[in-house]
Formats: C-alpha cells, structure tokens, sequence
C-alpha cells in the first residue's frame, strides 16, 4: 500500500492555486483533482537521507555565500566594464567531494548563485561537475576550482555527517595537494 505525504499534497495544491491566482470553485476542484493525479501517477518514494543542521556552521555557510555573491558580482562588473563584449570564460571541472544527493544539489545551486558562475552538468558517474566561470585568467581558474570545493565542504560541513566531512576534506585536500583530476 502506497502512502502519500500530506505534506507534499498541500504544497502541490498550493502551487496550483498561485499558478492560477484565484480561488474560484472551479480553481479548487481542478487543483484537488490535479494534486490526486500526479500523487498518483508520480508516488515519491520517502527520504531516508541523515540531514544534520549545524546552526554554526548553517550560519558561517550563508556568511560565505553572502560575501561569494557580493565579491563574483563585483568581479563580473569589472569584468564587463574593462573587456565589455571581449570577456571572456572557461570551464573548470570540479571534482565531487560527496556522494549524498542533496549535498551535491545543495552545492551546485548555491555555486550558481553568484554572478558569472553557473554549474552545466553534474556528472555522478564521473564523480565530477563542470562550472561555467566567466571573465578568469589563467590564474584564476585555480582559484576558482579551489573556490568550488570549498563552497562544497561548507556545505558538507552544514549538513553533512561526521564521515562525510571527514571524506570531504580528505578529498579536497588530495586534490590540492595534486592527487585528484583536473
């Protein structure tokens, strides 16, 4: 027997009633019928992921993107005002630090908050992701690897387990200390 999350179910209504942006009767019976459906047709399976807030790190987590955002959008200004159209970009491979879905997830999306970096593919077979960086030099593209890793290990450190940031430094680490792929 499946069971459905009530949860999961309201919020489906929820947005359905925002996409519309009414609540005729109409609007209700069609967002409980549409909630039913995909409920039916696409069942979630339950998460059974440890998720661990570290409210300090939580914290030093949203500092570091907080200043990650202000500084690429500094960056990528000066970037656009010195070389204008002739900016340019690269592609650096990062390596994967974890392997727990949601840390990956969590690391791309706040990697692709900041201006002028966004992450194109994340490749699990390849234990890899690819993060487009505009305007670097040469040099930069270093720091810029260095830069994604750490984003990582913040997030590991936020939520991840004992084992997993104890893997996750290990990682980095070999990586800076040049064992990994670049």
């Amino acid at each position: 027997m499946r069971r459905y999350s009530p949860l999961l179910a309201a919020w489906l209504f929820a947005v359905w009633l925002l996409l519309w942006r009414s609540v005729e009767p109409l609007v209700l019976v069609s967002g409980v019928l549409v909630t039913a459906v995909v409920l039916l047709l696409f069942p979630f399976r339950p998460v059974r992921s440890p998720l661990f807030v570290r409210p300090h790190r939580l914290l030093a987590l949203w500092a570091y993107l907080g200043w990650d955002l202000v500084s690429s959008g500094l960056r990528v200004g000066w970037d656009a005002a010195r070389s204008g159209p002739r900016t340019k970009a690269v592609i650096v491979e990062v390596p994967i630090l974890v392997d727990r879905d949601f840390l990956v997830a969590s690391a791309a999306n706040m990697l692709s908050l900041g201006p002028g970096k966004f992450v194109l593919h994340i490749d699990r077979p390849q234990r890899c992701f690819y993060v487009y960086v505009l305007g670097p030099d040469g040099a930069e593209v270093e720091t810029h690897l260095r830069a994604a890793m750490d984003m990582q290990v913040r997030v590991v450190k936020a939520f991840g387990t004992a084992d997993e940031i104890g893997s996750a430094l290990r990682v980095r680490d070999g990586v800076s200390a040049g064992e990994g792929r670049r």
